[in-house]
């Protein structure tokens, strides 16, 4: 039985930490956030072999475990700082798909748009074994207000601002157009609409468009963009 004091992975008589293993060098191609990565983990294999090997008798001071601890939060810390980086310098890249670009244009998207009083137009998907459709308006907050018999086959569709008690207040709406053959629904399926980008939202995981009426999308949910008025 090998004695923990004179292990070559023991820390010396004083208590102190083991030899300090170099960090693996991470391959040159790398990403900032890879390297981070990889040193967090020789971190954590430094510790417990730390931990594992110590001399029973003359252990780690507490204090130097609270100080390794706090350089281990500092280096995950630092992992998540360089992916939200990443994301950030995506976001206002200058190459043309940056979103930052994106604001003053106008993105189609199944989302709930401001209604002054023009009608608002929107696009949907009908299948083609339809009869009957209706329109579903509500409001953002998911209030119905209008129920609207309309074309089954219609790939564009106009809101009047019609309701079932006249015309639409102000505000945010979106729609729906439910599909039915005979009696039986077949689908509902979101109306997409044009908006306005009005702000990039990047505290997030990912980076967030801000619509005039003041809903939040992913890029990933923007089908078609356009110039602004």
């Amino acid at each position: 039985m090998t004695d923990a004091a004179t292990s070559p992975l023991a820390g010396p008589a004083g208590g102190g930490a083991g030899p300090r293993a170099a960090p693996t060098p991470a391959p040159a191609g790398d990403s900032p956030a890879a390297q981070a990565a990889g040193d967090f983990e020789t971190f954590l294999k430094l510790l417990t072999t730390q931990m594992r090997n110590q001399d029973p008798l003359k252990p780690v001071e507490s204090t130097e475990f609270v100080a390794q601890l706090a350089s281990f939060s500092a280096v995950e810390q630092q992992i998540r700082s360089n992916d939200r980086l990443d994301a950030i310098l995506a976001a206002l890249g200058g190459d043309g798909a940056g979103l930052a670009e994106w604001i003053g244009k106008e993105v189609q998207a199944a989302a709930a748009v401001p209604y002054d009083g023009e009608p608002l137009g929107l696009e949907v998907d009908p299948p083609a074994e339809a009869e009957r459709a209706i329109l579903v308006v509500e409001t953002a907050d998911g209030t119905e207000v209008a129920r609207l018999a309309v074309d089954p086959t219609a790939q564009s569709l106009t809101w009047s601002g019609e309701t079932g008690a006249g015309e639409a207040a102000p505000g945010a709406y979106r729609f729906s157009v439910e599909y039915l053959g005979e009696d039986a629904l077949i689908e509902s399926r979101p109306g997409r609409v044009y908006a306005e980008v009005v702000e990039l939202r990047l505290g997030g995981e990912e980076p967030m468009l801000v619509l005039a009426g003041g809903e939040e999308i992913s890029a990933d949910a923007v089908t078609a963009i356009r110039a602004g008025n």
